[in-house]
């Protein structure tokens, strides 16, 4: 499951228009002066009339192409800039330059290997090391991208714009503490950037120094009161403190101020279906699609459904998200092939579903659509397409109205595995006590050493579930008769869902195997942080997607020895 946090980090700044003055024409330098100070008409005819004289002049032919590139004249941009290098192979600036449009055209490994030339012809210059951190950054790569931003900080050590961007990329990495500190310095340097103050800001809530977060928020508004992203900072602040109406009445002061702000809508859809506000909710959190971090991005030529008659049509429902998700709101699959067949304006309508691959086992071929199958992004001919979870939109426009067709996997499992257990009368629970980590992920890990004071208690057998490096925790407990280690072991969905299937309960943290074992009906305790996901809304202990969870609060942010308790005290309860 993805859940992205609602400011998210901007990027860190590259400017296209700087360029180093190294012993150019008079008259391109006078260019460079004009491009700078905004006026782009002057500086092109001034580049043209050097090259009138001197058709050999690198240095006017770059300046040319970010003229280009500024009007989205990339193609144009990246001629122009590759003729200033074909004249001048040696200077960096045109290689960050070409860089920075092959970027822009979609080209990234060209535009990774043009910054890293830029990069060999002046190791100690701190702008193409920006421009390759910053693409590594968009790729994932963050340990790359962290060792060029560590060495930009060393090279320029009262550049702020270098300690911003090694904020940037530790808060990217969940290393929230550390990115703070960087911020802190950025304004140190520079107290007049409002967006270093943006940044600090979100880093603070994420690491649960709330109070902190909204002091900066307040000394920012009180600053820079037409500023949009730091009213949106002060959103996130205050969903972290769980002030539900205080976030989206900041939310509404960013949208007052820029009114097709993403971020802004998304985070308030997340707060209305937290609110049960489903109608509206579902309106706003469509913003998703428009957010650089919804997954995967797709771009189908074919429009998106919005309830048109499919009379004859195909519709394509792709996955989204994380695997929680479309385990989650795969149950509207049915519900939506049984309302077109229902339906005389759908007459001989199809439905494909786009699906992981590790996911299709599980759901199989009578989950509702036609034809299921991982298509990426080259499906079948299609005329709409839909993202999974925009189907609740047209489906629940209320909590009463969530489906309760649970179990909708129990008939999906394929394989029986028989688990290790000596003594059949114990309880046979499944622990998991690890999401995914980086970014927000990091407030849905519950260290194993305080989830295994339960290890102790009598008639219970547990297995552990958790995947890949988290999973190896559990070793230095498995010497104990009544802890087994499964996680390495689970295979892909069906052979999980197998194995949970012959489980009495699973304990787990906010991650994919609640929504599976939910899915199929099994009693799940499900660990929350303190500011949890929209879908587990406030202050209940029950879930109207899942009869069979039981929902079990951090008292405040990262007390996971409370609700472990409190669990322990459940689980006593729970034998008898």
């Amino acid at each position: 499951m993805k859940r992205s946090t609602p400011n998210s980090p901007a990027e860190p700044h590259h400017s296209i228009g700087r360029i180093a003055k190294q012993a150019i024409d008079p008259q391109v330098e006078f260019a460079i002066l004009r491009l700078q100070e905004n006026d782009p008409a002057t500086a092109e005819k001034l580049c043209q009339q050097v090259l009138e004289s001197n058709p050999f002049d690198a240095d006017a032919h770059d300046v040319l192409g970010i003229l280009a590139h500024q009007k989205g004249d990339w193609q144009l941009g990246l001629s122009l800039i590759d003729k200033a290098i074909s004249l001048k192979n040696d200077k960096t600036d045109f290689h960050g330059h070409r860089g920075i449009t092959l970027k822009a055209l979609g080209r990234r490994q060209e535009a990774r290997l043009a910054y890293e030339k830029a990069c060999q012809l002046s190791p100690k210059s701190v702008e193409p090391i920006f421009n390759l951190a910053i693409l590594l950054l968009e790729d994932g790569k963050y340990d790359a991208a962290l060792k060029l931003n560590q060495k930009a900080v060393k090279l320029d050590p009262q550049n702020p714009q270098a300690h911003n961007n090694l904020g940037t990329n530790l808060q990217k990495m969940g290393r929230f503490e550390e990115a703070t500190k960087s911020y802190q310095r950025a304004i140190k340097i520079n107290p007049d950037h409002h967006h270093y103050y943006n940044n600090l800001a979100t880093a603070l809530a994420e690491s649960d120094r709330i109070a902190a977060a909204l002091k900066i928020c307040d000394d920012a508004i009180a600053r820079w009161p037409d500023y949009p992203e730091i009213y949106n900072a002060q959103a996130n602040a205050l969903l972290r403190k769980n002030d539900l109406g205080g976030a989206i009445k900041a939310s509404d002061n960013v949208l007052q101020r820029q009114p097709d702000h993403v971020q802004a809508h998304y985070t308030r859809g997340m707060i209305l279906l937290a609110q049960n506000k489903f109608e509206a909710g579902w309106r706003d959190y469509a913003w998703r699609e428009r957010r650089s971090a919804f997954w995967p991005k797709r771009n189908y030529d074919a429009p998106e459904w919005q309830g048109d008659s499919l009379q004859n049509k195909t519709l394509l429902v792709h996955w989204e998200q994380g695997f929680g998700d479309i385990i989650q709101f795969s149950r509207y699959l049915p519900i939506l092939k049984s309302a077109i067949q229902s339906d005389p304006d759908h007459l001989n309508a199809r439905v494909l579903f786009d699906c992981p691959e590790k996911l299709i086992g599980l759901f199989g071929t009578n989950f509702g659509p036609d034809e299921i199958d991982d298509w990426g992004d080259t499906p079948p001919y299609i005329d709409y397409y839909i993202p999974l979870m925009s189907l609740a939109q047209h489906f629940t426009k209320s909590e009463d109205k969530i489906p309760n067709n649970i179990p909708y996997l129990s008939n999906c499992l394929s394989e029986h595995l028989k688990l290790p257990i000596e003594d059949p009368g114990m309880l046979k629970i499944g622990l998991t006590w690890a999401s995914d980590h980086g970014d927000t992920y990091r407030r849905k890990v519950c260290d194993l050493k305080k989830l295994a004071r339960i290890f102790k208690l009598d008639n219970c057998v547990f297995y552990g579930l958790q995947y890949g490096e988290d999973g190896k925790a559990i070793k230095r407990y498995e010497k104990a008769d009544n802890v087994i280690n499964l996680g390495n072991d689970l295979g892909d969905f069906t052979h999980t869902a197998a194995i949970i299937s012959q489980l009495d309960l699973i304990i787990s943290i906010d991650t994919y195997i609640v929504h599976l074992a939910g899915a199929m009906n099994i009693p799940t305790w499900v660990m929350l942080a303190f500011s949890p996901d929209w879908r587990w809304q406030l202050n209940r202990s029950d879930s109207p997607w899942y009869p069979s969870m039981r929902l079990f609060r951090q008292p405040k942010p990262g007390d996971w020895n409370s609700l472990i308790s409190e669990i322990t005290r459940a689980l006593d309860d729970y034998r008898r």
